[in-house]
């Protein structure tokens, strides 16, 4: 799973972990758009995890948030 997210430049976020910001009202345009992007990669990342899961491992992911919280919670 590693090599897979690695490939698809993914695993970045798993190690590292996606936090959305309470407060982005004052950002400019080139914040927002790394915000996004990053917030983009997270979800694809999380979407790779549900797809590769049975349905046991799937259970116990579903309602994880970000893909590093659903990372941790298999304890790969």
């Amino acid at each position: 799973m590693k090599a897979l997210l690695d490939s698809q430049e993914n695993w970045e976020v798993v190690e590292n972990g996606h936090v959305e910001p309470k407060n982005n009202t004052n950002w400019a345009n080139a914040q927002m758009t790394v915000l996004q992007k990053s917030c983009r990669k997270d979800k694809a990342t999380l979407y790779i995890l549900y797809q590769d899961m049975n349905e046991f491992d799937f259970e116990k992911i579903e309602n994880a948030i970000t893909s590093k919280e659903a990372w941790d919670i298999l304890d790969v």
